[in-house]
């Protein structure tokens, strides 16, 4: 589901793909600045943990550009239609199953609870350095659900979930973290 030309309706399924690592690589590198000045300084340990530090940080821009790299081969992340939400590695989490689509983190992430007794999986594509099951647990722990979409790491918006949501999702609760209905278009 995108919209045409930017703006006006949205049509078609929602395909949710990873976004850019520009945001993530940009701290780095005003980390890194800041530790090449440490790396040249005349005092041995200082220097010493400067160039330590400097390589752990070209270690984790590396680790970033293949976790971006084996997400774009990935394709399509999330696919939100009419079956319900399919993710990346083949399960299909139908409507029926979700009970309620809550706002979590300030309005930064959006979280799917389920309903009844049913089972949400974790939406943790391209993890590297954790497991999906230790994922999975941190945000049942944080968030009530694992289920919890960040759209600051993917290329739609909260507000074209939020639609697609509306539109296929056939009457789920959508409510802020302070319980009030989502308002958002």
């Amino acid at each position: 589901m995108k919209r045409r030309g930017g703006s006006g309706p949205v049509s078609g399924p929602l395909e949710i793909r990873a976004t850019g690592i520009g945001w993530q690589l940009l701290s780095i590198g005003c980390s890194a600045l800041g530790l090449t000045r440490l790396a040249r300084d005349r005092g041995h340990v200082a220097a010493l943990v400067g160039l330590a530090l400097l390589v752990l940080l070209v270690t984790m821009v590396a680790l970033l550009v293949v976790r971006q790299l084996r997400l774009r081969a990935q394709g399509a992340l999330l696919r939100l239609d009419d079956a319900g939400i399919a993710l990346f590695d083949g399960r299909t989490v139908g409507w029926s199953e979700i009970g309620e689509v809550r706002e979590v983190s300030k309005g930064t992430a959006l979280a799917f609870f389920a309903r009844g007794s049913a089972e949400l999986p974790a939406f943790a594509p391209g993890v590297l350095l954790f497991s999906a099951e230790g994922v999975a647990r941190r945000r049942t722990a944080r968030y009530g659900t694992p289920l919890v979409l960040f759209p600051v790491a993917l290329d739609a918006t909260k507000e074209d979930i939020v639609a697609a949501v509306r539109r296929y999702g056939a009457g789920i609760a959508l409510t802020s973290a302070d319980g009030a209905a989502v308002t958002a278009q």
